[in-house]
Parts: C-alpha cells; structure tokens; sequence
C-alpha cells in the first residue's frame, strides 16, 4: 500500500523533518502494507502494549514506569480524536516529539530538542555551584599595587578561584586561555608588593552586625516542581499560584489558600477574581493553548468547590500564554488576581506566604 505518510504526520507536526518520518517508515517496514497493521487501535490493550513496548521502550530506549508510558500514549490518542483512523507513522512520531527523541530518529532542527509542556520530558540535571570563597584581607601597600594594576589584578583573582568556578567562554563554555596566562602574568606583577606588605596591616575589619540576627531568618517557599500552590499577597492582596506537573491539568487541593481568598471576596462584594492560564515554551503551540485553557478552567472549578461565586470569577487569556521564567516549572501554572474595579493587582510588590507540595 502506497500512501504519503508525511501528509498525515504535517497535520499534526507541521515542520516535521522529512528524514525523521522516513526513519519511522523504515522501522515499521513490511507491517505498513497492512491496513489494519498501519493503523492503531486505542481501544485495544494489545496493541497500546505493543506501542510502548516495541516502539517507546526498544526503539526509543525510554525506562520509565508502564504508566507513565501508557499516560502518554493516551495523549497522542486524545490529540488524534477527531481521526476515525489513526496512522501508527503520526502515532510514533508524536509519541517520539512527546519524548523528546525526536534527535535519535535523525532530526537536526531545533525539533530535536523540543518537547511539548504536556510531555513527561525529564530536565537536565545540573551541577550545582560551589559557595563563594571569602576573600583574604588586602594589606595597604597591595591595595596601592592593584591600583596602580587593575587588569593584573583581576587575571590573578580569576586564577586563584578554586578550579570548580573558573571562567568558562560564553559562547562555546571553552575554557580561556588568554585568561589563565593573563592571570599568572599579574600574580608575577603582584608578587613584589604582596611580599613588602606588612602582615600586621592585614588584620581583617569587624564584621558588620546585622539588627535581623536576633532569630532565624525564613527561607521563601520554594516554587513546587510538580503540582502544588503558592499563596502570596500582590498589591495588598491574596493571590495564588496554582502550579501544575509536565502534561498535567489537575488542580493540587487548594486548602486554606481558597479560604483566605474566600474571606477576601466575602468582605469585598465589588471585587472580582481573574484567573489566566500558562505553559512553558516548549513543543506544539495548538497543543499548550488548550492545556493552559484546560488548567485555568479547572482552578475556576476548583476556586468555585471553595465557595467562591462562579458570576465572580473571570477567565482572562493572557496576550502570551507561554511563560518566559527560566524555570519551566514557574512557566507551568495559573495565576489567580483580585480584580478591584476590573483592574488586575499587579505584581509590583509580591509577599510569599505558603507552599503546598
């Protein structure tokens, strides 16, 4: 059976790679002569067990649990709903974009990398950064000398950094070299003065005191990973950040955080609430328009099982849906303002108050 496979995969991908549909044609091979073999039936356990083993587990190399996988693969048959039948080609290759695999089938593009907020994509870890080093007080006459040599001074404080925090270039994150020789050239510069100075002129200042070191200082919530909600106070008043897990659209139980909201509007009658959804800027842009849509119309639901009056809670679509924040869970949330005489609070002055995990 002859047929345009990439026709049907563009419905849905419309940049997808050409070379990335070729390699999934040429995986399935002989089964794309068969009709009912090119096709997948979501409503057959069988054949979603064959999807995720044959193609997410062996092909595309993923460990994660069988409901995860599953999970995902009732995304790709939610999304293809309208389609009486589904080609297994589209199929393998959402599920491989869903992934963020599409790199491993051959994509060069920046479809490589990406990944929609509604796919269960793991972030990469990253290193974290060694604390600062305190640095050793500087006597008179080596102040004079960096002074009189701030370009030699700065190449010797770069070089005596420990080597876990050395300068990496900007572009390529290849370590300078012109910076190590330009350090050590200033430490022979400084040599001299560091060694005339006098060791008595190098006791260190007193520490200032601060007047808040009376008592524990309380570290601000931290932004949930997953699911979770963040109460906060803008301009004067309640506020919430509904925050959401990759792909999900189910409301973290909103608790004492509704009610103080509910209390709120209670003794402010002319007040209204908005409620603006968000997803992080990756993947199918049709895809995080309904997800963003879905999350603000259940934490209306949810808002309204609080005891908040429907008739007083507006949904307002942002100009942008997609979050800029560098972290995508921050990006993954819906934002719940007081409206004072149809204004939105703004966020100028933003007090955390509480985390719910």
């Amino acid at each position: 059976m002859a047929e345009d496979w990439s026709i049907d995969v563009r419905r849905y991908a419309p940049d997808a790679e050409e070379s990335v549909i070729q390699a999934i044609v040429r995986h399935l091979g002989i089964a794309l002569r068969s009709r009912d073999a090119s096709l997948v039936s979501f409503t057959d356990p069988s054949e979603l067990e064959t999807v995720r083993e044959s193609w997410l587990r062996k092909k595309l190399g993923l460990t994660d649990p069988d409901d995860v996988l599953d999970a995902a693969i009732a995304r790709v048959g939610e999304r293809m709903k309208e389609d009486a039948t589904k080609n297994r080609v589209t199929v393998y290759y959402l599920l491989a974009e869903m992934f963020g695999k599409l790199g491993l089938l051959g994509a060069t593009g920046a479809a490589a990398a990406a990944a929609p907020d509604g796919e269960p994509v793991a972030a990469p870890v990253m290193a974290a950064a060694p604390p600062p080093q305190a640095a050793a007080p500087v006597s008179a006459p080596v102040a004079a000398a960096v002074a009189a040599a701030p370009v030699a001074a700065a190449a010797a404080a770069a070089v005596a950094r420990p080597a876990s925090r050395r300068r990496r270039d900007d572009d390529d994150g290849i370590l300078s070299t012109g910076l190590l020789t330009a350090g050590v050239l200033g430490l022979a510069i400084l040599g001299t003065a560091i060694v005339g100075s006098q060791i008595a002129d190098r006791a260190p200042a007193p520490a200032p005191v601060s007047p808040r070191m009376d008592g524990p200082v309380a570290a601000a919530p931290a932004i949930p990973t997953g699911s979770g909600v963040l109460a906060e106070t803008v301009d004067g008043k309640p506020a919430l950040n509904v925050y959401f897990g990759t792909a999900e659209r189910e409301v973290a139980p909103l608790g004492t955080e509704a009610a103080a909201l509910k209390a709120y509007m209670d003794a402010n009658p002319g007040d209204r609430l908005s409620v603006s959804g968000y997803v992080d800027p990756r993947g199918d842009a049709a895809f995080n328009a309904e997800l963003a849509k879905n999350r603000a119309e259940n934490t209306r639901a949810a808002l309204v099982a609080a005891g908040i009056p429907a008739d007083r809670i507006d949904l307002d679509k942002p100009a942008d849906i997609v979050g800029r924040d560098p972290s995508l869970a921050e990006d993954r949330r819906v934002t719940v303002r007081v409206k004072s005489g149809g204004v939105v609070a703004e966020p100028a002055a933003v007090e955390k108050t509480q985390a719910v995990p």
